[in-house]
């Protein structure tokens, strides 16, 4: 049964008053279809357009008279060229980038002497159309999509004198034999091979000549495509390369369809390329590690010898298919709100754990929610709603005690009213421009709230909110009333909405299907494009999403959650929760056992915040709860904690306390507890985001043995 149905239907909610959004984009027109802010092309309509897209494994940039250069520059760069530091002679060390401004190969014209312009349309999940024109002239065009896993750049010419500027250089230029086209062997100065096709749509020819070192330009105006390719080094010597590429050459992709299934806990999914040129042909597309390791046998089947590095998920191997066909197995049908073990064992309620727990509810259950969440952030005030709720959860599901219980919901509610009803200190408005649901705290002051109101984090801080949504809900069900009811599916529908043409909200902003993960960054450029901090809040906002469709008994929900959750199982635990036996990640960045703040151009073992081990490692724990140990391992927990947190635990004399010892119950529940019971373990060392009555029922649940 396909999960991708939609949560709600049609606009809104009234609730949130309508705006346009104070940043407006270029080079992309407001219509009625959702612009997607979290994408790897975003950089093509923010700030002056210059900063590159990453649709792997090629790195594009737009170009403008810059360096001498218009068109769109095309890079890719070898696991060689990677620049390790602060140090590189350490390891692990810090952080790795790709180098910048390597163009192999610049899609150009002659007409754009006096500059060109770049406008962008179709703006969907895996893909954006792009179109190159003169500035001083419409008479003609180039129009590219840029696909994710594109093995060819396609460029379809109208009218215009191709031209392809290097800032490598070429070293040779030289034309072969292809049936139907033409087709060149570039060799650049780095003795990296690029080849070139040429397919007319009319009796226009196409007779390519080296110019200068540095341009490559066509005898006349050309009709027709023109893809673009590098040689993996390995393909070059014994023509392999030029095989495959020949086989596939003539037919690219234009987007890419998702489709996914559910059956009990087995999920597949789909990409279906959506295609042009010669259809007859199936089109090559690169696949990153987690692709492969998870491709059905009909999709092996259709895989190639091609392979190229990616900037920073390993190397990507490349399948000629009309269609991918993805398995994830073991989804995580059995985690809903109460902890269990992950480390073997069963859940521990003895008769002192349950007093012990009591103690601390008792306590804990007085917090003014109310006043906590009277904040100017969507992101603080959601923290201490789950914190609260997790506390209620705890003392009904747990303890058993209604008295306990009937006081907390009661605050809860309450609390959560204010929202439902949007008279918090800073109101939720429905943003027509980019067509989402956004904080007013950032309309004059864009990183207010950690950026909200320009789509910065939204997963991570409305999954709070859900989560909070989805126990007061399971703790009350009368509760949730029709304005209850939509502003959580509002929420979930601005970051993960499953459905392509509505057109109220984008097609799962933030999660990004092809890269098995979301992305944080919203409308902000970055040289580096977009980015990911707390991956444990990623994964977050479906536990939050499945929960919601546990109480709303919306099977859909549950299962395309589920199926989410191990997707990104499965690629975080292939590129950021990393240990010394990873071989996707370099090796000298393998030992700091967590990727850090991962970009499309870099890795970078840091935070926003500081750099404390214990921070660097925590930001990538918080919150855990009952389905941190499905994505955070048991063995992978205590590797990294013995390695990098085990030495310094007992420095850390602060709210990251109890954020790493909660991580500790996942592989060591016993340990866990018995720091959380201690006379010692003083109300300091437990997070805004958390509580006592919680750490000890987290390590309760995963089955301690005091």
């Amino acid at each position: 049964m396909s999960v991708l149905t939609p949560i709600a239907d049609g606009a809104p909610s009234s609730t949130f008053p309508k705006r346009d959004h104070p940043l407006q984009p270029k080079a992309i027109s407001v219509s009625d279809q959702p612009i997607q802010t979290n994408k790897f092309y975003g950089n093509l309509f923010l700030e002056d357009q210059k900063f590159p897209s990453f649709p792997q494994p090629y790195t594009l940039t737009w170009r403008n008279n810059d360096d001498g250069f218009s068109g769109l520059g095309i890079s890719h760069t070898e696991a060689s060229q990677y620049t390790y530091g602060p140090d590189a002679s350490k390891t692990p060390c810090e952080f790795y980038i790709n180098p910048a401004g390597l163009f192999s190969l610049i899609i150009s014209a002659n007409e754009f002497s006096k500059g060109n312009k770049l406008s962008a349309s179709n703006s969907r999940h895996f893909s954006v159309q792009t179109v190159l024109e003169p500035s001083d002239s419409s008479d003609g065009n180039i129009t590219i999509p840029i696909v994710a896993g594109s093995a060819f750049i396609s460029a379809v010419y109208k009218n215009l004198t191709p031209v392809f500027n290097s800032s490598i250089m070429v070293k040779s230029l030289d034309k072969s034999d292809f049936s139907g086209g033409s087709k060149y062997k570039v060799t650049l100065n780095d003795n990296k091979v690029w080849l070139i096709y040429a397919f007319p749509s009319d009796s226009s020819s196409f007779d390519l000549k080296k110019d200068s070192n540095s341009k490559l330009t066509a005898s006349s105006k050309f009709n027709g495509l023109v893809q673009i390719c590098k040689v993996p080094s390995s393909s070059v010597s014994d023509g392999t390369g030029d095989k495959t590429f020949d086989k596939y050459a003539g037919v690219y992709a234009t987007g890419i369809t998702l489709s996914a299934n559910v059956s009990n806990d087995t999920g597949e999914y789909w990409f279906t390329f959506d295609k042009a040129g010669d259809k007859s042909k199936s089109p090559l597309v690169y696949a990153l590690p987690h692709h492969q390791s998870t491709f059905g046998s009909d999709t092996q089947g259709s895989k190639t010898g091609m392979a190229l590095q990616s900037t920073v998920m390993g190397v990507m191997t490349a399948y000629g298919a009309d269609k991918w066909h993805l398995v994830e197995k073991n989804l995580p049908t059995d985690v809903e709100f109460l902890p269990i073990p992950w480390n073997g064992g069963n859940s521990n309620n003895s008769d002192n754990i349950l007093s012990t727990i009591k103690s601390a509810c008792q306590n804990d259950i007085n917090f003014d929610v109310e006043s906590a969440t009277d904040t100017n952030s969507m992101y603080a005030s959601g923290k201490v709603f789950a914190k609260y709720a997790q506390v209620c959860l705890v003392a009904s599901k747990v303890l058993k005690d209604d008295n306990l219980t009937k006081t907390g919901l009661d605050k809860l509610k309450k609390a959560l009213q204010r929202y439902v009803d949007n008279k918090e200190q800073f109101p939720l408005n429905y943003d027509q421009t980019y067509k989402g649901i956004i904080s007013t705290a950032g309309i004059k002051t864009p990183l207010a709230d950690y950026g909200n109101t320009y789509y910065n984090d939204h997963h991570f801080h409305y999954g709070y909110h859900i989560y909070a949504m989805a126990v007061a809900g399971l703790l009350d069900s009368g509760w949730l009333s029709d304005s209850q009811n939509e502003y959580v599916n509002d929420l979930i529908r601005d970051a993960a909405n499953p459905v392509e043409d509505d057109n109220n909200f984008p097609f799962f902003r933030s999660f990004d299907w092809f890269s098995g993960h979301s992305w944080s960054k919203g409308l902000f450029a970055s040289g580096d494009g977009k980015d990911e901090e707390s991956t444990s809040e990623d994964y977050n906002f479906y536990y939050a999403m499945k929960l919601w469709g546990i109480v709303k008994k919306d099977n859909n929900i549950i299962n395309r959650a589920n199926l989410m959750l191990a997707v990104i199982r499965t690629s975080m635990n292939d590129y950021i929760y990393i240990t010394p036996d990873n071989k996707i990640q370099p090796e000298k960045i393998r030992g700091n056992y967590c990727a850090g703040i991962t970009f499309m151009n870099k890795v970078d073992y840091t935070t926003y915040f500081g750099t404390d081990e214990y921070l660097k490692q925590g930001i990538h724990m918080i919150p855990i709860t009952p389905i941190s140990g499905y994505v955070r391992t048991p063995s992978y927990v205590k590797s990294s904690w013995d390695a990098k947190i085990a030495p310094t635990i007992k420095n850390v004399l602060n709210g990251w306390t109890g954020v790493l010892y909660s991580n500790l119950a996942i592989t060591d529940p016993t340990a866990a507890w018995k720091e959380f019971s201690s006379s010692d373990f003083k109300d300091s060392y437990i997070d805004n985001g958390a509580s006592k009555t919680w750490y000890l029922a987290l390590a309760a649940g995963m089955g301690a043995s005091p």
